[in-house]
């Protein structure tokens, strides 16, 4: 298989890494797949922290998998699509537990929602990060409200209508990263140390913690609904049909 998620439990640590030989990109089946595991980490009170990590050393995730949007023809199986990432995003936002993700590389498009629906975020200087969608011929419509709540509304603007990279230090500054450290294994070490210390304290106060910090992106799904309507809408569009294929050469 071209794709793969695992996790391992250690010292009451869940670590979940997901690959894809396509640069990290996401399809529906590994959405589903994450958004299960985050869901039953909730609900195990043996685990009392998360570090979500991508395999590889050059990209974090290139985003939506394309192979996957090039095939859809049906506006209900491409809302299905834009809401695998709702709904992982809605799954990561309500986890009663900490999720600690590492960006080693590229971020680009829907995996910059999941940046930042990470409540820490730790990086390499390497790491850059990119809206596509509005290039592509869509928005980032689902990923957006995570986003605006790191970065704030004028960043996701700028993000999104320029398309360029944006630097680690950019996002270092706007909030969308925390820490950033010269190498993946700096990055490591600061994380596992990170994560031992959140399991020392009361899970209790993580679970209001979240209520908190997330409050207005967990109470109400359906925006998302709407928004995932918008991206499908524009995926079956002739244009965002065209770039796809000229994206793929043919």
């Amino acid at each position: 298989m071209d794709y793969s998620v695992n996790t391992t439990i250690k010292n009451s640590i869940l670590e979940i890494e997901f690959y894809n030989r396509r640069a990290n990109s996401l399809n529906s089946d590994m959405l589903k797949q994450l958004t299960e595991i985050f869901d039953d980490a909730g609900k195990n009170d043996e685990i009392l922290a998360i570090i979500f990590r991508s395999k590889g050393e050059k990209v974090f995730s290139a985003g939506a998998s394309f192979d996957e949007m090039m095939a859809i023809e049906d506006f209900q199986i491409a809302k299905q699509f834009f809401l695998g990432f709702a709904k992982l995003i809605w799954s990561m936002v309500n986890c009663p537990k900490f999720v600690i993700t590492l960006i080693q590389g590229k971020a680009i498009g829907g995996s910059v929602g999941l940046t930042a629906a990470s409540d820490y975020v730790i990086a390499t200087e390497n790491a850059e990060f990119r809206l596509s969608e509005y290039s592509v011929g869509i928005g980032p419509f689902v990923i957006a409200p995570a986003i605006e709540k790191k970065i704030g509304l004028s960043p996701l603007m700028e993000m999104t209508i320029d398309t360029e990279y944006r630097s680690v230090e950019w996002a270092l500054r706007k909030g969308l990263v925390y820490k950033v450290f010269p190498d993946i294994e700096q990055v490591n070490e600061f994380t596992y140390k990170l994560a031992a210390d959140i399991a020392k304290h009361n899970p209790k106060a993580v679970e209001e913690l979240k209520t908190i910090f997330w409050e207005k992106e967990r109470t109400d799904f359906s925006h998302y609904e709407e928004r995932a309507e918008k991206s499908a809408r524009l995926l079956l569009t002739d244009f965002t049909k065209a770039f796809l294929r000229d994206f793929k050469g043919g």
